[in-house]
């Protein structure tokens, strides 16, 4: 890339994309983050709202409520939003650890996790439009145990929309992509 192009890229970014971040040493709540989604809406008209990662939100529930429960209320608020905004909100949650290669001993290639696998609860999967993985079978992989760059996108759910798969692999000779509308 030359310098110009980075420059123009630059101010891309800039114009299409604003940062949400809580005050130094503060944990933000789902309600701060959304507070200041709503402000965006209004101010420069944003159509999508990225919240990652899930386990940086602070975690205290309110009224000794149950994780189950404080993750569905949680995700509740975010629908709300997404529906009176108009916006697509993108909410990141990572699985809890897996054994494979590399991790723990593990010798295998890491088993591809389902929404069932993100820590806190089977609402992710439940109250979730769409849920997609990005999964990298091969992490940690050492020489000649197979690609470790590989990356598989993957669509564990779609609510009530067209549906498209995409299979995507990326890895050290390329990129690879196959596209099928599903009948």
């Amino acid at each position: 890339m030359e310098f110009g192009e980075m420059i123009d890229a630059l101010i891309w970014l800039d114009e299409h994309f604003h940062m949400i971040r809580p005050l130094p040493d503060t944990m933000p709540t789902i309600d701060y983050i959304l507070e200041k989604a709503r402000a965006a809406v209004l101010r420069y008209g944003i159509q999508g709202l990225i919240i990652d990662p899930y386990n940086e939100l602070d975690p205290n529930r309110s009224g000794g409520i149950s994780e189950t429960e404080h993750v569905s209320r949680l995700l509740t608020k975010i629908k709300r939003f997404a529906q009176h905004y108009d916006c697509h909100v993108w909410f990141v949650a990572h699985p809890r650890t897996q054994r494979g290669l590399g991790v723990g001993g593990g010798t295998e290639s890491l088993p591809a996790p389902t929404m069932y696998d993100i820590s806190g609860s089977a609402h992710f999967i439940n109250k979730a439009d769409n849920g997609v993985v990005v999964h990298r079978p091969l992490a940690g992989a050492s020489v000649g145990q197979g690609d470790p760059f590989t990356v598989q996108l993957l669509v564990r759910k779609v609510s009530s929309q067209a549906f498209c798969a995409l299979n995507l692999g990326v890895g050290s000779s390329g990129l690879e992509i196959s596209n099928r509308a599903a009948a």
